[in-house]
């Protein structure tokens, strides 16, 4: 199991991955970002929130350069995730998202400073070659950014809107999940793959041994 992507595509598929988030939660009314997402539990709203905290740690991998010695990439990055919150109660998660959805007055608010949060990604993606250090592990800068777009486009899936999604972040999700599951998914569909592969949607009849490996990506 192992997936490098180059800076050059990681970077491209990140920055593609910002711009459709943010586009499409701006087509969003505030009512409508109260509706119910793919995430078991979470609002769309509650996508915004945990994806605007997922950036924020980005700004944070982004200024942590490093000339280490990579220690995962794009795909073994996910299992050492996986290991690392495999005890976690999913229910105090949940309500630990719905305490900091809480704290924005309205919807319009944490809208507002995804935005923010967005463009200063977006800036920061555009620097240096060196590798990156984050959640104890180094990454090259392009498996650092294709890790973050893949997270960006299974949100984007979560929030259940009409309009195109990402198609360089979208690939990338299913390389990564193919990967994972160490076999290639039946399906020409890339957003089913994805659905299927992230376990928002069960492995459609026919889909034999390769149903039983995934969901891969949580």
């Amino acid at each position: 199991m192992s997936l490098s992507v180059p800076a050059d595509f990681g970077r491209a598929a990140f920055v593609e991955s910002v711009e459709a988030f943010v586009c499409t939660v701006d087509g969003l009314e505030e009512l409508e970002l109260l509706g119910a997402s793919r995430c078991h539990g979470w609002t769309r709203l509650d996508v915004v929130v945990h994806v605007l905290a997922g950036w924020q740690e980005v700004l944070g991998g982004l200024v942590s350069r490093t000339s280490d010695r990579p220690t995962v990439d794009a795909a073994s990055y996910w299992t050492g995730f996986a290991a690392a919150t495999a005890g976690e109660d999913p229910v105090a998660e949940l309500m630990a998202q719905r305490r900091r959805t809480a704290s924005f007055a309205r919807p319009s608010s944490a809208v507002a400073q995804l935005r923010d949060v967005a463009a200063a990604v977006q800036r920061g993606a555009a620097g240096p070659e060196e590798g990156r250090v984050f959640q104890g592990e180094v990454l090259t800068v392009g498996d650092f950014l294709a890790t973050w777009a893949v997270e960006d486009v299974v949100h984007h899936l979560d929030l259940r809107c009409e309009g195109a999604v990402p198609a360089k972040a979208l690939g990338l999700a299913r390389t990564t999940i193919e990967e994972l599951a160490g076999q290639v998914l039946p399906t020409d569909d890339d957003v089913e793959a994805v659905l299927v592969g992230a376990g928002r949607r069960s492995a459609p009849a026919g889909w034999g041994d390769v149903a039983r490996r995934v969901p891969v990506l949580g």
